[in-house]
């Protein structure tokens, strides 16, 4: 059987999935519904039905145990197809398109349907609040008022779970982007102070070493002058990641600033040992990589230092950038190698 679909089908689906709805746990707030509608309109069934792409689905229920079905058989993919108006079938026996119809000739036993479209405010039918009987009946202006403003009722709260969903989606962004680098993912200084200031504190406690690593790119600024900022950016990003796959699960890896790093190790076993970590991090760094059609080859620089007793994250935080500009004066690595413009 074909199906006929409203002209906005693609964005209602994507409305009604953007709402999480589907295949969810019974909710008071529309069981509620359901035993409105059915004491209202004094039928033994009543449904919140949601159409998706192929199916029906109820998300609350009287007199059913389950409403899910093929779209093609469904009263409710019906409906939906005139969003302004209640869909009612008075007789499905005397109704040659419904007559035949598996929700009306096997268990369920459907003789008399009435559904309400569950209309966004953004125009998307997305199911119907709708009731329905095992005899042919009457149905008064009255109950016709009250389906519909179940309806509208129901669609308010789907509203309101969607506005409920983007500002909560909203507030973990801003909590990431409070915590995290917009160029690289990486955690940011707050993160990476509170996280060393944790490590420090678990390291009083069980007396386990802590570390910090250091680093700077060694002839960035020649990166950006020659290549430009895109350039520049990318190669961020790329050491970025290597930085994080050579690391640790436990250590937490941040852009500093700029072109630095710094890379926190807690719970070093002892006798705690910074170097292994420092050749696996510049070795990573130090591999070829292609950045807009360029081969470059990124070299870094790192500085390590174990906490001590005095030291709060600043102050190791320091230390390790002071071990950072040894390195760069005793240590002679070449700059990265970029081709000749």
């Amino acid at each position: 059987m074909t199906v006929s679909l409203p002209p906005n089908e693609p964005a209602r689906l994507a409305a009604l999935r953007g709402l999480e709805i589907l295949d969810t746990p019974a909710e008071a707030l529309y069981d509620d519904v359901v035993t409105l509608a059915a004491a209202i309109c004094r039928t033994p069934m009543a449904i919140i039905n949601f159409v998706d792409a192929d199916r029906q689905w109820g998300k609350a229920l009287i007199g059913l145990e389950s409403s899910e079905a093929p779209r093609e058989v469904s009263f409710c993919a019906r409906a939906i197809l005139e969003p302004d108006e209640l869909f009612v079938v008075p007789d499905t026996h005397a109704d040659p398109e419904w007559a035949d119809n598996p929700m009306v000739t096997g268990d369920a036993d459907v003789r008399f349907y009435a559904g309400a479209p569950i209309v966004t405010s953004e125009g998307h039918a997305l199911g119907t609040v709708c009731v329905a009987d095992n005899v042919v009946r009457d149905f008064t202006d009255d109950q016709r008022g009250a389906l519909r403003v179940l309806a509208r009722q129901t669609a308010a709260h789907l509203d309101l779970r969607a506005t409920t969903r983007a500002l909560s989606d909203a507030n973990d962004e801003l909590r990431r982007m409070a915590v995290r680098d917009g160029l690289t993912g990486l955690a940011n200084r707050v993160l990476l102070h509170d996280r060393l200031t944790l490590a420090l504190g678990q390291r009083r406690r069980s007396g386990r070493d802590v570390g910090v690593l250091f680093g700077d790119l060694n002839g960035f600024k020649a990166i950006n002058d020659t290549h430009g900022h895109a350039a520049g950016d990318e190669l961020l990003r790329i050491v970025a990641r290597r930085l994080a796959l050579a690391s640790r699960e436990t250590d937490t890896v941040a852009r500093y600033a700029g072109d630095e790093f710094v890379i926190v190790c807690p719970d070093l076993h002892a006798p705690p040992n910074l170097a292994p970590i420092v050749a696996r991090a510049e070795a990573s760094v130090s591999q070829p990589a292609s950045i807009l059609g360029l081969e470059i080859t990124p070299h870094i620089s790192l500085g390590s230092a174990l906490a001590t007793d005095a030291d709060d994250a600043d102050s190791l935080i320091a230390r390790a950038d002071a071990a950072m500009y040894e390195v760069k004066r005793t240590c002679k690595e070449a700059r990265p190698r970029t081709p000749r413009s």
